[in-house]
């Protein structure tokens, strides 16, 4: 039973789950077949929906395509950034005016593009936006390119908000830069127009089209008495200002009616006159502003010119009254303008020039008054004063008759009452009586320049006439002490002796002072040995006074042990005037030279000399007197001691010469010391103990250099090659300039010593050749040798191209330095060869050789001196006779060249004397004068060379004995 209700039960249930399951398939069918038929709508729909969204898609990409070719072709930079600021796009004018390409905007913070000094100033607006919710924004700024420039940009920014959250920025920017910097122009513009008119010395009053102010300063305030500062008075309406004013002004009316008709007008007008009832006075400026023709406004300006005018009418009444002045000296004034017309002619003027003023006025003072030949200095005088300069000058000038006066011109410049140059005012004083004194002394100037230059060749004549009798009897004196005189007869020569000797040191000494007084002495500086120079002077004293009571001393300071450079010449002949002097003044005691070393700056050292003697002194008011030429202590001097006043004034000049001083201390009865300080430059080079200026310069050159020697004399020649090879010199010798130019084509040579006249080529012609032809001795330096004294000679010798010059005769010491100078040869060293010095000097028949040249000559080296005698001897023996021969052949050219030829040879054998005489040959024959004149002199050459040849073969004896 139970098992049948269980089994019913489930039946139920089933037949009931049966029926719940048919129910629900039957409603699922019904839902599916809703969903079928949904989806059949849905897929309908969703074609449809496809289209149209198809459709609108095309449509929104063509309207997106368009905006971006707009925004692409803006002018403007376009750009969107998200909310942190970083670019997520730009168009293409950004990239353009950034300097930037797509790829490096993009991604890049829109900050870092702004300015440094704008970037905190950017920051802070843009947060002041987000933090108060503004959607839009504009900004001015600038920002920096990728090159560096700065452009400022104007930018409306629009922020894109969701749920009030910015998602994004766009904006656009447009580059002002170039209204920017107008702006900027504009306001630096405005900003210097203002602080100028504010800082003008004027009042300033600028107004617009209707009268209203537009800009003043503080001046124009205080000129009319405005309380109120300028700025409070912008924008008043200044038409009623004219009137309410006009009580300051001394003419009321006038005032208002000037400016009335000044704003009618329109028209600018400056400098305009106006006077104050304070006594003041005004300067005013009317200026019309108009701008692209339209009229804006106007500008006033008011200067405060009272103590301008009160210093005008001072110094208006202060040039009348100088002028006056003037015109009263005399002098003439005239004023013309910058055109150099004539504005005014004062009295003494139109009487210095014959002229009325009216006559003058409106011309130009060039074409009424001005000779041709001072056109230029009155054009250099216009442009001075031009520039504002004063001159003084002189110039003719035509007077109204035609003739001329010179005049003294004292011009300057005429200025207005604001410093311009308006004319000129000449001070004109007549000099015409100066000028003619002036060309007076001038003719007396020539003239005494050729009385003073005649004088001088009278001398040189008249000592060349005199010389030559009187060495012809200083010879035959000479010669008459060898025949056994009796002791009368040799007091009649010893008369005749001092007497010749007095008159020769007479000629020296007019010559002297002539050559001093010309300016033709000149100073020769050379290396010298000073103690030795004063001890050979002692010695000839010495050798002198041997038969007086009179010791001769030499005091030497033993810090002068070098080399000194200096003219040893003229050294030499002070202190032989001054040892001469003294012995002329001392019977007994001594005499001598005391040197000492003073003082010292770098390599120049200061030598004082004092001569002193215990003669006879001189009293103390005469001291000033013994300097002078011609002047003596006093008669008695001159009648018991003779002299002519003239060797104390040689030695002052020559002291003078040299940079030196002299004085001099004495006492009567006591004797004289005469003082002189010379500057020297110390070579350094050790004397060596030399203990006689007599001694010889031998050099020991290690076969340096490579000379050329140019003589056509062979006595010269023979003379420089001896010393040369004693220095052992390379050297080469060539007898005429042609000869030497083909040599020097040849091989080179270190120095050239270049005569100067020879036959074929002088060396002049020479030299240039060698300078301006292509040899190896272009640059080689040339020395000339001369014989002429004279500058002009010299000074052609530089212009030929030489590069210095020894005069003939010469030294060893003078030929020494020249060869050190060019060969950087090394100091000499001394030889110990037989002596010069030591030939007798007891037999007479010696003074007729210049001893003191054969010294200079040969030094000590008595073989030297015998080689170059026998040279002589040889010369002439050749060439002598041909003297004679061109004489009677009447062959002047060839006589006036031999003569040139043996002229210095005879020096070498110690007869200077006769140089004078072949140079006289040599000028007249050159000159083509009377055959009787030349007879003349070629008789009185063949007079003293025959009575000179007994001394030459006794002088050679003697070497040959001092030789061997």
């Amino acid at each position: 039973m139970d098992h049948e209700k269980e089994l019913a039960i489930l039946k139920r249930r089933l037949d009931r789950e049966i029926s719940s399951r048919r129910q629900a398939e039957a409603i699922l069918e019904q839902k599916a077949l809703e969903l079928y038929r949904a989806n059949q709508d849905l897929r309908i729909l969703n074609e449809s929906l496809e289209q149209k969204i198809a459709a609108r898609t095309t449509e929104l990409e063509d309207s997106e395509l368009r905006y971006r070719q707009i925004v692409e072709n803006a002018t403007d930079i376009i750009y969107r950034a998200d909310a942190q600021g970083y670019f997520t796009y730009a168009n293409q004018t950004a990239s353009e005016r950034l300097g930037y390409t797509q790829e490096e905007i993009i991604g890049r913070h829109f900050g870092e593009l702004v300015h440094p000094d704008w970037q905190q100033r950017v920051n802070d607006f843009y947060k002041k936006c987000r933090d108060e919710g503004q959607i839009n924004s504009y900004l001015q700024f600038p920002i920096l390119t990728k090159s560096g420039e700065t452009i400022w940009l104007a930018q409306n920014v629009q922020f894109i908000q969701h749920e009030n959250k910015i998602m994004e920025a766009a904006a656009v920017a447009r580059d002002f830069t170039k209204r920017k910097k107008a702006e900027d122009a504009l306001k630096t513009t405005q900003l210097r127009l203002t602080s100028l008119i504010a800082n003008l010395q004027s009042g300033i009053l600028v107004e617009d089209e209707s009268r209203h102010v537009v800009l003043t300063n503080q001046l124009f305030c205080k000129t009319f008495g405005i309380p109120a500062p300028p700025e409070a008075l912008i924008g008043i309406d200044c038409s009623t200002s004219a009137e309410e004013t006009k009580g300051l002004f001394r003419d009321p009316e006038g005032f208002v009616l000037g400016i009335e008709n000044l704003l009618s007008e329109k028209q600018m007008k400056v400098n305009e006159e106006l006077e104050m009832r304070d006594g003041r006075i005004l300067l005013r400026d009317y200026i019309p502003i108009f701008g692209e023709g339209k009229y804006l406004g106007h500008l006033w300006q008011y200067r405060d010119v009272t103590e301008e005018k009160r210093a005008e009418e001072r110094l208006r009444r202060s040039e009348e009254k100088y002028r006056g002045i003037i015109e009263n000296m005399e002098l003439g004034l005239m004023e013309v303008d910058n055109m150099g017309r004539i504005m005014r002619a004062y009295h003494h003027f139109c009487e210095m020039t014959g002229y009325t003023e009216a006559e003058l006025l409106g011309k130009k003072a060039n074409d009424v008054f001005l000779p041709q030949e001072f056109t230029g200095v009155m054009k250099q005088q216009a442009i001075d004063r031009m520039r504002g300069k004063a001159g003084i000058y002189e110039i003719q000038l035509f007077k109204k008759d035609g003739s001329r006066i010179w005049v003294m011109i004292s011009g300057a410049p005429i200025y207005n009452q604001w410093g311009k140059i308006i004319g000129t005012i000449g001070i004109h004083y007549d000099v015409s009586a100066q000028k003619r004194l002036q060309q007076e002394l001038f003719e007396a100037r020539l003239r005494a320049e050729e009385a003073q230059e005649a004088e001088k060749q009278f001398l040189a004549n008249m000592s060349h006439e005199i010389r030559t009798p009187l060495n012809a009897i200083i010879g035959m004196t000479h010669l008459l002490y060898d025949t056994s005189p009796t002791p009368d007869q040799v007091n009649y020569f010893d008369v005749l002796r001092n007497s010749s000797d007095i008159l020769r040191s007479l000629i020296n000494d007019l010559l002297d002072i002539s050559k001093i007084r010309s300016g033709k002495m000149e100073v020769h500086a050379k290396d010298f040995d000073l103690p030795g120079l004063v001890r050979s002077i002692q010695k000839t004293f010495q050798l002198k006074l041997e038969q007086k009571p009179i010791a001769v001393e030499a005091l030497i300071d033993p810090r002068l042990d070098t080399i000194v450079r200096g003219d040893d010449l003229l050294l030499n002949q002070i202190l032989l005037n001054l040892m001469g002097n003294a012995e002329k003044f001392t019977a007994e005691g001594k005499l001598g030279v005391r040197v000492t070393r003073k003082a010292s700056k770098g390599n120049i050292i200061t030598v004082e000399f004092e001569v002193f003697d215990t003669g006879i002194g001189i009293p103390q008011n005469k001291l000033d007197l013994i300097f002078q030429s011609f002047r003596q202590v006093d008669g008695d001097i001159k009648r018991r001691y003779g002299g002519t006043g003239l060797g104390l004034s040689i030695v002052k000049n020559l002291v003078e010469l040299q940079g030196g001083t002299i004085r001099v201390e004495s006492m009567v009865g006591q004797g004289s010391i005469f003082i002189f300080q010379l500057d020297y430059e110390d070579t350094g080079i050790k004397t060596s103990g030399i203990s006689d200026a007599t001694q010889s310069i031998h050099a020991d050159f290690a076969e340096k250099g490579h000379v050329l020697i140019v003589e056509d004399n062979s006595m010269n020649r023979k003379y420089l090659s001896s010393l040369l090879k004693r220095w052992k010199v390379r050297h080469k010798m060539a007898t005429n300039g042609k000869e030497g130019t083909e040599m020097a084509q040849l091989e080179r040579f270190d120095l050239i010593l270049m005569d100067i006249q020879m036959p074929e080529m002088d060396g002049y012609e020479a030299t240039i050749h060698i300078r301006n032809t292509a040899n190896p001795n272009q640059h080689s330096p040339i020395v000339a040798l001369t014989a002429s004294a004279m500058l002009t000679k010299k000074d052609k010798a530089f212009q030929s191209g030489m590069n210095g010059y020894v005069s003939k005769p010469f030294t060893p010491e003078q030929i020494l330095p020249v060869l050190r100078q060019y060969l950087g040869l090394d100091a000499p060293m001394l030889g110990n060869l037989p002596k010069v010095s030591e030939l007798s000097e007891d037999d007479e028949s010696c003074n007729h050789l210049n001893r003191a040249s054969l010294i200079d000559l040969y030094g000590d080296d008595a073989a030297y001196a015998l080689d170059m005698f026998e040279a002589f001897f040889e010369k002439i023996e050749e060439e002598y006779p041909l003297l004679f021969k061109h004489f009677e052949d009447k062959d002047w050219s060839a006589l006036s060249k031999l003569a040139h030829k043996l002229k210095p040879a005879f020096p070498m054998v110690g007869l200077s004397w006769l140089e004078t005489d072949f140079q006289q040959l040599e000028n007249e024959a050159k000159e083509g004068a009377e055959p009787i004149a030349i007879e003349l002199i070629i008789n009185r050459i063949k007079t003293r060379v025959t009575a000179a040849m007994p001394l030459i073969i006794e002088e050679m004896k003697r070497l040959r004995c001092l030789v061997n």
